[in-house]
């Protein structure tokens, strides 16, 4: 997870086995969600470009065929939403990432929903395309969606630091690690989107964005390019 000096995790769960590739934004979110709270998990890095996914044994753990995926002892886990909240839930004892009260927890539920729903099928819909299919550009159709999803998403943040209220919650993460790729797709304007490209400065500053997104964020531009 980029660079590994930099960290100072203080739970190591040797029982957990997490299957990554860098440069996806939904492995990122992942990433990012351990090191803020400050946990380490056995780590498996997988190149798919290469295939290594669609493997018998990973296809095993996951008909998906994507990543990341989570297993612990018995339990696999295949989203990268239900990923960060099962460990938060589970062994992050600093409640300010998944708040327990449920108009908290609702929250950052919406966020992620909002990621998962609306983010992440419009990165699809520009990268895949330039990834798989030989395109060399994000097309009209696909610039004005990723346009109208930073609207709703400056709109959103108007009057707050951060997009679950007062703090910083997993909802933030995962639509950062979203959002940062878009923007090499889709170029944040800091005309238009001023709030919005605060908050994506704000979030770059944190040292779990440095240990946990940069890296695959430089390995995905360097694909796109």
């Amino acid at each position: 997870m980029g660079k590994v000096g930099s960290k100072n995790l203080s739970t190591s769960l040797l029982h957990c086995t997490l299957w990554k590739s860098d440069p996806s934004p939904a492995c990122r979110a992942v990433m990012m969600g351990l090191d803020a709270m400050n946990i380490s998990v056995s780590e498996v890095d997988i190149n798919m470009d290469q295939a290594e996914h669609r493997t018998p044994d990973l296809i095993a753990l996951n008909p998906q065929q994507t990543l990341p995926i989570l297993k612990d002892r018995e339990l696999i886990l295949c989203d990268s939403h239900a990923i960060n909240t099962y460990i938060a839930s589970r062994y992050c004892e600093d409640e300010k990432f998944l708040p327990s009260d449920p108009a908290g927890r609702a929250i950052v539920d919406q966020l992620l929903h909002y990621d998962g729903g609306i983010l992440y099928p419009h990165y699809r819909a520009c990268a895949y395309p330039i990834l798989y299919e030989s395109c060399r550009f994000v097309m009209p159709q696909q610039i004005k969606d990723v346009e109208y999803a930073y609207y709703e998403l400056e709109t959103m943040l108007k009057g707050r630091p951060w997009f679950s209220g007062s703090h910083m919650t997993l909802g933030d993460i995962a639509i950062m690690a979203t959002v940062s790729t878009l923007n090499v797709l889709v170029p944040v304007d800091k005309d238009k989107y001023p709030v919005l490209l605060s908050w994506m400065y704000r979030m770059s500053k944190e040292p779990f964005y440095t240990t946990g997104n940069l890296k695959g964020l430089n390995e995905f531009t360097k694909r796109i390019g």
